[in-house]
């Protein structure tokens, strides 16, 4: 498909048709823009770009905003369970606007059914047909709780009580080790799933002080134990040890605390030279893009093992995903850092 060349001065049915056109190439590029997302970000191939997560990718990676970020995400997540619109999607069948009409109120049970109602309506139709089901399926979750389709399909609605959604992700060893810290901080709570979700919603509320450390028993602290022979490193969980990898183990080296029997504690790098550095980079992940402030590491950026020293101008704060990262791609990219600010 050809662009049209924007000219001047073209009749009304020219210029609809010109427009018209570029509307059919817009959409068609942004439905493949979409499934290209959806590959990077199932694939996680972002880290091998230089990102710890997908959403700094996308705002930096690729200049996206806050809310476009959001609809390619939601897109990208939904597509992986609806594999009939993917298909529509790939093959040019279905057009991004209408995916994204439909991806909200599908399941793996009605999309099928959602592309049918697709290929009949209008876009505007499409909006309207949409709007309803959401509106009804809203007043049915009102009246009867164990009703879940978000379409209404033909014959009577049996109620079913729905299962518990298991969620499911990936950790490593020391971010595993953390996960099941937090949890045992929460103590006794008859309902972690839901503290966990207010935990969550306060944070984004910006009111993290709701849930700070005097809330709960001890601070997250994770413990490592490294064998003195042959300098295997492993951090205990409710599951058993679990080994740590080189990388992992090397992140952790840069910033920790160091004990050996019979002998005091020593830290990687100095308490007050520590705060220091968080003080000048105002408590927050120096990689461009990222701006995390929690749980943060201080990272050198020429290693000790190669000369580095624990000097104001060698430490630099990161997050723990932009400081695995770092040491996972290895090399000077101080270049991917922001500037400090001055007061």
């Amino acid at each position: 498909m050809n662009l049209p060349e924007y000219r001047p001065n073209f009749r009304a049915d020219q210029a609809h048709d010109a427009l018209s056109e570029c509307i059919k190439i817009q959409d068609r590029a942004q439905h493949c823009a979409v499934l290209w997302f959806a590959e990077i970000y199932q694939r996680g191939l972002y880290r091998e770009l230089g990102f710890s997560s997908m959403n700094q990718y996308a705002a930096e990676g690729l200049g996206f905003s806050h809310s476009r970020t959001g609809d390619f995400m939601r897109l990208a997540k939904k597509l992986n369970v609806l594999p009939a619109i993917k298909d529509e999607l790939a093959s040019g069948r279905l057009g991004y606007t209408v995916a994204r009409e439909i991806v909200p109120v599908a399941d793996a049970a009605n999309e099928k059914q959602w592309l049918e109602v697709a290929e009949k309506q209008s876009r505007r139709q499409l909006v309207d047909t949409v709007r309803k089901a959401k509106a009804e399926a809203k007043r049915d979750r009102l009246a009867n709780p164990d009703q879940r389709e978000l379409m209404p399909v033909p014959g009577p609605r049996v109620p079913v009580a729905p299962p518990p959604v298991r969620v499911g992700f990936e950790l490593t060893p020391t971010q595993y080790a953390r996960y099941e810290k937090l949890m045992a901080n929460i103590g006794g709570q008859s309902d972690r799933a839901e503290l966990l979700l207010e935990m969550m919603e306060s944070y984004l509320e910006g009111e993290p002080q709701k849930f700070s450390r005097e809330n709960f028993s001890a601070p997250n602290q994770i413990h490592i134990h490294e064998c003195p022979t042959c300098s295997a490193a492993a951090v205990a969980t409710p599951q058993g040890e679990k080994q740590l990898g080189p990388i992992e183990q090397e992140t952790l080296h840069c910033d920790a605390q160091f004990h050996h029997p019979g002998q005091p504690n020593r830290s990687s790098i100095p308490p007050r030279l520590r705060r220091e550095v968080l003080a000048r980079d105002r408590n927050t992940c120096r990689r461009r893009g990222c701006g995390h402030t929690r749980h943060l590491h201080v990272h050198h950026l020429v290693p000790r093992a190669a000369g580095g020293k624990n000097e104001l101008e060698n430490l630099v704060t990161l997050c723990p995903g932009c400081h695995h990262l770092w040491h996972k791609r290895g090399g000077d990219l101080r270049n991917l850092l922001t500037e400090v600010s001055t007061p």
